[in-house]
């Protein structure tokens, strides 16, 4: 049985593990967007990332995130004309292949949303590659809606948008 929680600093070994298998068996390279190295530092300050992983057992076999800061999201506010909203953006989405299709990323989804409404926050942002069919159905599920398709950096991306907040 799948459980789910937040990751915690001292089980940053299997997170580094889990990231490197299933980013090195990636079908397709350009349907993630490599972690910066300030991303991998600021993955335990709470302040700026959360981060969120599916267990079976004691073994990590996917995960998902939350960036809340500013630094983060700031050039997809800039694109979308959001600078004034509260917005946190979904990322970090890994699942290990043999665990796919077996609703862990949509669970995961659950619990962030759960999470940015106890923080008050109106929107939550979701970029994905346009050919990645399994990631775009898996946000679509959140009732996200795609406002645009443009490039991030180097990376195609449908940058998608959620409102939090009723």
């Amino acid at each position: 049985m799948i459980s789910y929680r937040e990751i915690k600093t001292d089980e940053k070994i299997q997170l580094q593990e889990l990231m490197d298998i299933v980013l090195k068996n990636l079908e397709r390279k350009e349907f993630f967007m490599p972690f910066t190295e300030e991303e991998l530092e600021d993955m335990f300050n709470r302040d700026k990332i959360i981060t969120y992983g599916a267990w079976d057992e004691e073994k990590l076999v996917g995960m998902a995130q939350l960036y809340l800061d500013e630094a983060y999201t700031a050039e997809i506010k800039e694109i979308l004309n959001m600078s004034n909203n509260k917005i946190a953006e979904f990322g970090g989405y890994l699942v290990l292949e043999e665990y796919r299709n077996k609703g862990i990323m949509k669970h995961l989804e659950d619990i962030l949303i759960s999470k940015l409404k106890e923080m008050d926050y109106e929107y939550a942002v979701i970029t994905v590659h346009p050919d990645n069919i399994a990631s775009n159905k898996a946000i679509e599920y959140t009732g996200a809606k795609i406002i645009k398709t443009t490039n991030l950096g180097d990376y195609l991306r449908n940058i998608y948008l959620l409102k939090v907040l009723k």
